[in-house]
């Protein structure tokens, strides 16, 4: 019994530190591109995002999908034993086969991948990229052998490690490139050596770990046909099924990558401007990614409860459950969604120097809650164990912006494909949460719940059009000035963040219990109204 409670306490402990390692990557990763399209402007900042999302579904794959898999395999049974060993060797092969041929296919087809972008100039950057494609095996076996038996420190310290080595070479890079004259191409491609540098040194971080421990588990045995089949199917199906959710707006953005720019060139924009354009929509990004760090972060703080309440078994709880994670999901990202989009000049500014692509920009925040809310409940069903229908749901939706992206951007260039991503986005989320409704078996949430969240977010937009009209009377022609749009963005954060949550705790959104288990529940708290006795 002890042994029992001191494994899961090891499990729980763990996963709490993955977990903050994982905000900690996922933040970094959405920042960094501010500083890096003010060094290398929007031209610049369309090359380097044109790339990104190929690297990004490898990392993805390298920090969920494949570790994932095989730590579920591997979990089972005994450590260092002859059945682990034999896994980790099927792993290593078939990652290594996945990752050779992901590499010959990004490498050798790098020149079709680019005119097919409609940009010759990217073959290097995609010739580089494909090298993050031999680092997977190593990265992902590694991770998931010390994920199943809870242990997550390697896994947790390799992405910091990784993600602080890549994001300081792209931006001091950048920035001494851009200094000597380099063409912006050149900074591109420098800026994607980052990511293999950092891919790098969480190899030799993780290669530690393994020479550590190489005695007693690592002498790998070859397996058997039957472990070899069955160590595939998991990886390549299960694996690759359960990242899908954190690929999804990657591929989105690959989707833009193939047919924003190309587009735009074909309505006879001459490739400068069209690169400009694509580079002024790619500015959405990194706002949506921060938007959805922050708003999964806080609903799927719960989902191990989740999958303890699913063991035993407790399907009232576990529908409560699912119901305040939708909640919170729902309440975060309809707040950043409608607080960026109120306030979005000032962000402009602040971050990118000016207000460029404001219609755009609007409708791409507006992605944020729809798209938390897919991928929340896209977690939800996979921990539930309906993986296929979340995977065939992100699908349809990932095939929907690609068919409706054409149509819209030869009607309204880059805001027709702004409006494909909300409504692929828009109808996954619905999909999905229509899925997840009727897999508990009612209403995920009550008519009331909607009409307080609604008079919430309206208080809120009121209050900040309004702070928004009395700061330019004060300070005239105020986003000229990025201080003071930065002052205007971050007090009017401020200024929601207190209109916003007072109105939904005062409502009795969330119960006294509700609150206790949500990140700074315990001062939420205070804020709930006495009952009389």
């Amino acid at each position: 019994m002890d042994r029992e409670y001191g494994a899961s306490r090891r499990i729980a402990r763990g996963a709490a530190i993955l977990a903050a390692a994982a905000i900690f990557v996922k933040i970094l990763s959405a920042i960094y591109r501010v500083p890096f399209q003010n060094i290398a402007g929007d031209e610049g900042f369309y090359i380097y995002q044109q790339v990104y999302p190929i690297y990004g579904i490898i990392i993805v794959l390298a920090t969920y999908g494949f570790p994932a898999g095989i730590s579920s395999m591997m979990a089972p049974h005994d450590k260092g034993g002859r059945s682990q060993k034999e896994l980790m060797t099927a792993s290593l092969l078939w990652v290594s086969i996945f990752g050779l041929f992901g590499f010959l296919l990004l490498y050798m087809g790098a020149e079709e991948i680019a005119l097919l972008m409609n940009d010759s100039k990217l073959v290097p950057l995609i010739e580089v990229t494909a090298f993050s494609m031999l680092l997977l095996p190593l990265v992902s076996c590694v991770r998931g052998f010390y994920q199943s038996s809870g242990y997550m420190l390697p896994t947790a310290f390799s992405q910091t490690i990784e993600q602080i080595v890549r994001v300081s070479v792209i931006l001091i890079g950048s920035f001494i490139l851009v200094e000597k004259g380099s063409s912006l191409y050149e900074v591109g491609e420098g800026a994607m050596k980052g990511s293999i540098y950092g891919g790098i040194a969480a190899t030799f971080i993780l290669l530690y770990f393994v020479m550590k421990d190489r005695d007693e588990y690592f002498p790998l045995r070859w397996p058997s046909s039957e472990v070899f089949i069955q160590a595939g199917r998991i990886l390549l199906f299960q694996g690759l099924a359960f990242c899908l959710s954190n690929m999804y707006i990657l591929l989105l953005q690959l989707i833009d990558s193939f047919q924003l720019y190309a587009a735009l060139v074909d309505q006879g924009i001459i490739p400068h401007d069209a690169k400009i354009l694509k580079g002024t929509y790619d500015r959405g990004q990194p706002l949506v990614q921060v938007g959805l760090v922050i708003t999964t972060s806080m609903a799927l703080s719960v989902v191990p409860v989740l999958s303890s309440l699913k063991k035993r078994g407790s399907f009232e709880e576990l529908k409560n459950m699912c119901q305040l994670i939708i909640k919170i999901s729902i309440i975060i990202g309809l707040a950043a969604a409608v607080g960026l989009a109120a306030i979005l000049s000032s962000v402009n500014v602040m971050l990118f120097k000016d207000d460029q692509g404001q219609a755009a920009l609007t409708i791409i925040s507006l992605l944020i809650v729809f798209a938390s809310v897919a991928v929340t409940s896209a977690t939800i069903l996979q921990t539930l164990g309906r993986i296929r229908v979340s995977v065939i749901i992100i699908c349809l939706s990932v095939g929907l912006k690609a068919v409706m992206n054409p149509l819209l951007i030869a009607d309204s260039g880059i805001l027709g494909a702004a409006w494909s991503s909300l409504l692929a986005t828009s109808v996954a989320a619905v999909a999905l949460l229509a899925v997840l409704s009727g897999e508990l078996s009612g209403k995920l949430m009550s008519l009331r719940q909607l009409s307080v969240m609604a008079m919430a977010v309206l208080a809120m937009f009121g209050a900040l059009i309004g702070y928004t009209m009395i700061f330019s009377a004060l300070f005239e022609g105020y986003l000229e000035s990025r201080w003071l749009s930065a002052i205007h963005a971050l007090s009017a954060v401020l200024l929601g963040v207190v209109v916003y949550l007072p109105i939904l705790v005062k409502m009795k959104l969330f119960s006294h219990e509700e609150l206790q288990l949500v990140p700074f529940g315990d001062r939420l708290v205070r804020l709930l109204p006495h009952e009389n006795n």
